[in-house]
């Protein structure tokens, strides 16, 4: 796998987007991550259960090779599924599991996209910090490779285009501020929650790409003390 700078990669994953929806680009917000995969990328997409000794193993991009194990009449079974095949936790089918099923269906994709010269199978992880990880757990989990997947993930689901068009939509014209590292105004996170919704993510994957393309903007606590909060001013007059 070739390393592309975060620009280079938010510039790719806006172009697949936009040639996956065509006309419909710019009023759409909302991608369709799953038909991307099964209709521009020609992929399988399956659900299946896992029966993976790491319970944090919620995704599989296949190689032909590799074997996975599923349950099968409710016995494990070791299947190895046709190269490109991106099979997903079933669990993850569930309503309220939307949000992770659709970043984890990006993750995968992404994977694909960006190991078009060297295709292997690689699974898609979720931290767990109650698990007693290996050294090299810790590296598998956050590589520069893996952060340069995320990003490519994150690039597919929330276009730099269409994460544009949503903030503008909701008036959004100016960096949201964030005090200290992670505190907003209760109608800013209002707005966020709302726009997370409106794009089919989280509210945590959603922070993460606005911070990524630059729109959030990041104030010291003590403003929102003293502006917000209206605490603090006496201290200051002393």
């Amino acid at each position: 796998m070739r390393i592309f700078s975060y620009d280079e990669i938010d510039e790719l994953g806006e172009g697949l987007i936009r040639q996956y929806l065509g006309e419909d680009a710019e009023q759409t917000y909302c991608v369709d991550i799953e038909g991307f995969v099964t209709d521009f990328l020609k992929l399988p997409l399956l659900y299946r259960t896992f029966a993976e000794h790491d319970t944090d193993k919620i995704g599989f991009i296949a190689d032909g090779i590799t074997p996975l194990q599923v349950y099968e009449n409710q016995k494990p079974t070791k299947r190895v599924y046709p190269k490109g095949t991106i099979v997903i936790e079933r669990y993850l089918r569930q309503e309220h599991e939307s949000g992770r099923r659709r970043f984890t269906i990006s993750h995968e994709s992404a994977h694909y996209v960006m190991d078009r010269t060297v295709p292997h199978a690689s699974f898609h992880r979720e931290f767990d910090n109650e698990r007693d990880y290996t050294h090299e757990d810790f590296r598998n989990l956050f590589s520069f490779k893996e952060a340069q997947i995320d990003r490519m993930g994150a690039a597919l689901l929330m276009p730099k285009f269409m994460v544009r068009n949503v903030v503008e939509m909701y008036g959004c014209t100016r960096s949201i501020p964030v005090f200290g590292d992670s505190v907003l105004k209760p109608t800013d996170k209002l707005v966020i929650y709302q726009m997370a919704n409106i794009m089919g993510v989280s509210f945590s994957a959603f922070m993460i790409r606005l911070r990524e393309l630059g729109h959030l903007c990041y104030r010291p606590l003590s403003e929102y003390i003293t502006d917000e909060l209206g605490l603090g001013q006496e201290c200051e007059l002393r």
